[in-house]
């Protein structure tokens, strides 16, 4: 690759994963990462001490919303990872294809996930937080092949 797309792929993928780590830790800020609490997130929560805000459940419009702007943005970061996925020489084909899929199966499974949530059931928490918890586990991976992978370090094998 040219020094001037290495640069390019570099930057953008600092600045992807501290954009990701910031929204991680709004997610921790907000819920702890406690299931019952992303559940109060969405579902709203009558019993909410007297520090925290009152959380209200999510309108359709909100959902919607919140659906729209995330899922839009989040496969825009996973088409770049995957581009970057796919020209990294020094991982397996069949290693390549998983990590570029399983971002999108995770999308899919998130959003459905905290649908669920919030219109059937709050234990569909549980999911929400698996898939997402996968999600970021995969894009921390993505994202230290392709920092190694632009390091020019190592020669492709």
């Amino acid at each position: 690759m040219p020094r001037a797309i290495r640069t390019l792929g570099r930057w953008v993928t600092i600045l992807q994963l501290i954009g990701y780590t910031t929204s991680l830790i709004f997610v921790w800020h907000t819920t702890r990462m406690v299931p019952s609490s992303v559940a109060s997130r969405y579902r709203g929560a009558a019993d909410s001490l007297a520090n925290e805000a009152m959380q209200f459940p999510k309108s359709f419009g909100e959902m919607l919303t919140i659906t729209h702007t995330h899922l839009l943005s989040m496969v825009v970061i996973f088409a770049l990872t995957g581009l970057g996925i796919a020209l990294c020489a020094r991982v397996s084909e069949r290693w390549r294809r998983f990590l570029i899929a399983e971002p999108f199966c995770a999308l899919l499974l998130s959003f459905s996930a905290m649908w669920l949530m919030r219109y059937v059931d709050p234990h569909f928490s549980w999911l929400l937080e698996a898939s997402s918890a996968i999600l970021a586990i995969t894009f921390y991976v993505q994202s230290f092949l392709i920092l190694r992978e632009l390091s020019g370090k190592h020669e492709a094998t």
